[in-house]
């Protein structure tokens, strides 16, 4: 019979297998037998369950499966090239720890070389998942993934035994950022590691894959958001809004047993719970952290609430009163995005009259612009900034179009797979304006991750998330004007550019929607993480949450069993969004900082930095820093200012803010 797996000792451990559902509950154990020669139908027998294999040398092996395994017996084969499967890969649950080193510099470098060498397994494996989703790559994505969370868990522990008094300044910042090694800590109970694991991995491939039936043909998230974007009947718009939602219910049972056991690994950690580690990221208390954020929300609501008041009377105008009410919230499913965080695709409706603009769109298909070259012109503006060119990896293993011949994930994503310089984005490239957005924003992340390739391992990271999410963002605040797209070809130079109010105008329906929605989607989160927030009231919760912040209702009442937030693809992957609200206020104050050394004296949102390489060593002497400094000094030395300040995006839209008040004269704005 094939073999699925082969022993390092060549001994022959006598094993038992248990078989859990996917809430973790056993439901069956299978006989003793030999490792070795166990056939691929017993694992066919138990497939659609988490399988545990404990053998007498201590060693375990645990795989998720989803459906009938075929081929296992290449999957060994697979599992050596893409995992690298060996005695500590199969060593999953926690064993007894090994003595500590006796010196804190000692502990903090073999900790670095076992994150280093299991973040590498796990990220390897994850792309193989993400780009080829079967239940065999999602086996090996859990196995990495349990992998990582347990050597995380393991160094966490051991960090916590320090005195971090008796460390220097770089010792005492890698001890703080070890006891944060993983955002989603497995428990230290027997088999809590391995369920972890696969509930993540099966997340991540459910999410991947879901699809919904719309005009009789089954359809993906990408293909519904892009029909969302330029469907202009309401009746269409909430088929393609609901079917999504409805079609993330059935990730709520995973989602609910992930949370408790992340929830478990979070107080063992000495958090109350994942939120509270979450918000632990920002070098400042995690109550600072949201009230910050509380602080921020309060000076920046009137400006999107100006934009509320104006889009809702313009939906209101196009569509009816039936349709959009001229008070109150605006129903989420006109809005041109799955998730109302961005209203950029509205522009046709949401422009004044005499406001122009040039429909970027078009004129990148009249250009010739495929996914490739949209990558190669992101390239050219860091280039332009006298960074070095991207290595060729990045060109032969990134993904740029979705494949026709197996399912991926085409959430846009940055990766480093080696921690170093194996650079690559994940994205299913649509030649838009939206799409050119986002591929600068996720090369940001990549000439981020090659700036401070050289760190120790530890500090190979962002001073914090948002700033990993924010420098791409506010190169796109230079790269995506009017002027930009003539300079490099896009606009014809005959082409009318547009006045101020319409860009900005733009501007604002891109980005402006994304502040509330972050807002909404972690505290949602962490309510539920937190306890406040019990399974039978997710849905209610959310749009609670979503009408308080974001001003908005859904099409018809959403059943109360759902999981409507869950259909955002960070939920289910636990990626905290809050990073991204840091993010857009970081971009308008490295926009600001940006244009003074330019020394640009007109109008912040005319300010193109592309080619300035004065700005360029400025801003690669921040990146270069990664995590090895608090954010507020790395703040500082690029803006010359500590503290993320909502003033310089409030200065940035002021023209507009002016232009909206006046246009929202006799409204009844606010919601």
């Amino acid at each position: 019979m094939p073999k699925i797996g082969a022993n390092p000792q060549n001994s022959r451990p006598h094993c038992r297998y248990i078989a859990y559902n996917r809430t973790g509950v056993p439901t069956q154990t299978i006989a003793s037998t030999d490792f070795l020669s166990v056939p691929v139908l017993t694992y066919r027998k138990l497939s659609g369950h988490i399988v545990q294999q404990i053998g007498t040398t201590g060693r375990e092996f645990r795989m998720a499966t989803k459906g009938s395994f075929k081929g296992l017996a290449s999957l060994a084969t697979m599992a050596i090239t893409l995992v690298g499967i060996s005695q500590h890969v199969f060593a999953a649950e926690p064993q007894p720890y090994p003595a500590l080193p006796v010196t804190i510099d000692a502990f903090l470098a073999q900790a670095e070389n076992d994150l280093d060498a299991a973040t590498q397994e796990s990220s390897r494996a994850e792309w193989v998942h993400a780009t080829n989703i079967t239940p065999d790559t999602e086996w090996l994505s859990s196995l990495a993934r349990e992998r990582l969370g347990t050597v995380g868990l393991r160094i966490a522990r051991q960090a916590a035994e320090f005195d971090s008094a008796n460390a220097g300044a770089a010792g005492r910042r890698k001890l703080d950022l070890l006891k944060r090694a993983t955002n989603v800590p497995p428990p230290y109970e027997a088999g809590a590691a391995s369920r972890l694991a696969a509930l993540q991995s099966s997340l991540s491939g459910d999410y991947a894959t879901g699809s919904f039936v719309y005009d009789g043909q089954p359809i993906s998230l990408g293909d519904a958001e892009a029909l969302l974007a330029k469907t202009r009947d309401p009746e269409a718009a909430r088929l393609l809004w609901e079917g999504w939602r409805d079609n993330a219910k059935r990730l709520k049972p995973d989602y609910i047993a992930m949370a408790a056991l992340a929830n478990q690994g979070a107080r063992e950690l000495g958090y109350a719970d994942m939120g509270e580690l979450w918000r632990s990221g920002y070098d400042r208390s995690p109550a600072q952290v949201e009230a910050d954020i509380d602080a921020d929300w309060d000076k920046l609501r009137p400006l999107y609430a100006a934009l509320h008041c104006f889009m809702r009377t313009k939906l209101s105008e196009k569509y009816g009163p039936s349709v959009q009410p001229r008070t109150g919230p605006i129903r989420a499913h006109l809005l041109g995005n799955m998730w109302g965080q961005n209203w950029g695709n509205l522009f046709d409706i949401a422009k004044p009259g005499p406001v122009e603009r040039p429909d970027i769109d078009t004129y990148l298909q009249k250009a010739n612009y495929d996914p490739e070259r949209m990558v190669k012109s992101a390239e050219n503006f860091y280039v332009s900034l006298g960074f070095d060119p991207l290595p060729a990896s990045f060109w032969t293993s990134s993904q740029f179009v979705k494949p026709r011949d197996r399912s991926v994930d085409c959430n846009p994503s940055a990766w480093t797979i080696d921690n170093r310089r194996d650079v690559r984005i994940k994205m299913c490239i649509r030649v838009t304006r939206s799409q050119f957005t986002t591929v600068y924003h996720e090369l940001g992340h990549d000439f981020y991750n090659l700036a401070y390739a050289d760190q120790p391992f530890l500090f190979r990271r962002g001073a914090d998330e948002g700033f990993h999410e924010g420098i791409g963002d506010f190169i796109a605040l230079s790269a995506t004007s009017p002027a930009y797209y003539k300079e490099i070809g896009i606009l014809p130079p005959d082409v009318a550019e547009g006045d101020d109010i319409g860009q900005l105008l733009q501007e604002a329906l891109d980005k402006l929607p994304l502040l509330p929605f972050a807002i909404a989607l972690d505290k949602w989160r962490w309510g539920v993480l937190a306890g406040k927030i019990s399974p039978d009231d997710y849905n209610r919760s959310w749009w609670k949450l979503v009408a308080e912040y974001q001003g908005m209702v859904p099409p018809r009442p959403r059943p109360d069993d759902g999981f409507d937030a869950g259909a955002k693809y960070h939920v289910p992957e636990n990626v905290p969004y809050i990073s991204y609200l840091k993010a857009r206020l970081y971009q308008y104050q490295f926009h600001e900082a940006a244009c003074r050394m330019a020394k640009w004296k007109g109008p912040l949102h005319r300010c193109s930095i592309y080619g300035n390489k004065e700005v360029g060593e400025r801003l690669r002497k921040m990146l270069a820093l990664g995590g090895s400094r608090p954010n507020s000094e790395a703040l500082a030395m690029f803006t010359g200012k500590s503290d993320a300040d909502p003033r310089a995006m409030l200065a940035y839209y002021r023209p507009l803010m002016q232009w909206l008040d006046k246009q929202n004269a006799g409204e009844r704005c606010g919601w």
